[in-house]
């Protein structure tokens, strides 16, 4: 009797066709050649990390489901380098569509906690409206802004108003903000503050949460503290005259 081999990955196949992306819409998303995607497919080559769990993510599947050999190959618990995507030197040499484009990929979570909001009302212009849809497609949404923020425009009611209205976000204040953490799903922008730098020369890091998350793991438990200890933002309700 004679084994049959298997050497295409039908798991990619049937995952590609349940969300009717094709080779080069694959290739596309990630920013690699279709080449790539082509061997994934029909040989038995695994991926790296980083494509594996983007590509997976895109797909709405597991990595590891996807491709049984991952752990084997690129260790079962991931280390801190292997979450970095990129690294920036400053704010003004990120891809300026990507900050954007981050939220706009996320399905389940989205957590921003942004120490200027004046620039992320210019790199996402239609942020009320994205977060908007967002939660009203069942994604989490919660924004954080400091508390006593500088300057005489920066309050959350100056640069996004109309955020104060929207059913299903979670806006809040804190005392001890000073990053600027942008968070959707797996993917986190993150604004390292320097001493002596304003933010907008400050690094950036491009993070994706792979496994234990070594790396964004600390990003991830500080926003889930910040949001802990934040005071909640509420609307003053605006006052109607009332006739005599």
């Amino acid at each position: 009797m004679t084994s049959t081999t298997i050497t295409g990955n039908e798991r990619l196949r049937a995952a590609m066709v349940a969300a009717n992306v094709t080779i080069e819409g694959l290739a596309d998303h990630l920013g690699i050649d279709p080449k790539s995607v082509d061997r994934w497919l029909n040989t038995d080559r695994t991926p790296h990390a980083r494509n594996a769990e983007a590509a997976a993510k895109f797909l709405r599947a597991d990595a590891y489901h996807l491709w049984p050999r991952l752990g084997e190959r690129h260790r079962a618990a991931p280390t801190a380098q292997d979450e970095v995507v990129a690294c920036y030197p400053m704010r003004s040499t990120v891809p300026y569509g990507l900050w954007r484009s981050t939220l706009a990929g996320a399905t389940t979570v989205i957590d921003l906690a942004v120490s200027n909001l004046l620039f992320l009302a210019d790199a996402v212009w239609d942020l009320p409206t994205l977060l908007a849809d967002k939660a009203s497609a069942g994604v989490r949404v919660r924004l954080v802004t400091p508390k006593d923020p500088a300057g005489p425009v920066t309050g959350l009611d100056d640069v996004f108003p109309s955020l104060l209205t929207v059913p299903g976000l979670r806006l809040s204040t804190h005392p001890g903000l000073r990053a600027d953490v942008l968070c959707a799903d797996d993917d986190l922008l993150v604004t390292t503050p320097i001493d002596g730098l304003t933010p907008a020369l400050a690094p950036v890091l491009h993070l994706r949460r792979l496994g234990p998350a070594p790396m964004t793991g600390g990003y991830l438990a500080t926003l889930d503290h910040l949001f802990a200890t934040a005071t909640p933002v509420r609307p003053v309700p605006h006052l109607r005259a009332v006739a005599a």
